[in-house]
């Protein structure tokens, strides 16, 4: 049901979100400045985010629910945690238009390509997961820089339209993330290795000193720059990340146990200790770590 609307933008594309947190909130805001002439519908489940969306000149239109006014749109982005999205698709399915595209910006992949497929929705998704994001939620934390420079993996279906695949594409482009297209399954063994276990990593690091402290708190108390740089990430959505680990539990898993056997590994070098090995981790880390690419 729609509860507010600006005079709104009649030229161009029309552009469904479902969910105006700090990433679909940023996206959205994102093709607001670039794309001025699209006219953006907007569904958030909290009212504060739809009135700021409206105010801000996000969004034309703001709802309520999920209703035929999403029908008017030729993209629409799920921008909720991953098991809420998959949730939208068969509401989505009984009002979007042909030809309409629905794309998400979930960190686990092959779940909701598993509920298209089930959905019968193959020629209308197109997944979508920008590699950016922070500690902060909610739409007054998301800006319309946030995927600038940010990869952004697109996992189309077969039967999803070879020119909305391009479209898409250059949409991303446009907003300054840099597009990507890769398989669901190599996304997400990609990103259970260089997000997920990270994110359990940095929460377990940080119940590890918490569980370590004294009462005197000095622990707490000396963490500096290192600690808090590694474990920043422990201060993400509880609720997001119960959500990625159950959908990519597989990958993370095995990718789990494969970081264990290498703790263990150093636990009995430093137990002999084989300053060689850990010099050796050291010295191959650094060289590996300081060929990634920066992207400015």
């Amino acid at each position: 049901m729609v509860i507010a609307e600006s005079n709104g933008n009649m030229d161009g594309l029309c552009i469904g979100f479902i969910g105006l947190g700090l990433i679909g909130g940023s996206i959205a805001q994102s093709i607001r400045m670039f794309y001025p002439e699209y006219r953006i519908i907007a569904y958030n489940r909290s009212e504060k985010a739809r009135r700021l969306a409206l105010e801000d000149g996000t969004a034309d239109v703001v709802c309520d629910s999920v209703d035929n006014t999403f029908s008017q749109c030729d993209y629409i982005f799920l921008c909720t945690p991953v098991k809420h999205n998959v949730e939208y698709i068969n509401m989505l399915k009984e009002v979007i238009k042909d030809g309409c595209i629905i794309t998400d910006v979930g960190s686990v992949k092959n779940n909701i390509h598993k509920a298209i497929a089930e959905a019968g929705m193959e020629r209308h998704f197109i997944g979508g997961h920008p590699m950016a994001g922070s500690e902060k939620t909610g739409y007054e934390n998301a800006s319309p820089y946030l995927v600038k420079n940010a990869y952004y993996v697109l996992t189309p279906e077969k039967e999803a339209p070879v020119e909305k695949l391009k479209e898409l594409t250059d949409i991303v482009n446009k907003i300054g993330a840099i597009p990507v297209v890769l398989n669901c399954d190599e996304h997400d063994y990609a990103v259970a290795a260089i997000s997920h276990l990270p994110h359990l990593i940095a929460a377990s690091l940080v119940k590890l000193v918490k569980d370590s402290d004294s009462e005197k708190e000095t622990m707490k108390t000396l963490a500096a720059g290192g600690f808090k740089d590694i474990t920043r990430i422990a201060s993400s959505s509880p609720e997001v990340w119960e959500q990625i680990f159950s959908a990519n539990s597989e990958n993370v898993v095995s990718l789990l146990g494969d970081y264990i056997h290498l703790l263990e590994s150093l636990k009995k070098s430093l137990e002999n200790d084989d300053t060689f090995a850990i010099s050796d981790l050291f010295e191959k880390s650094r060289a590996y770590r300081n060929s990634f690419k920066d992207i400015k």
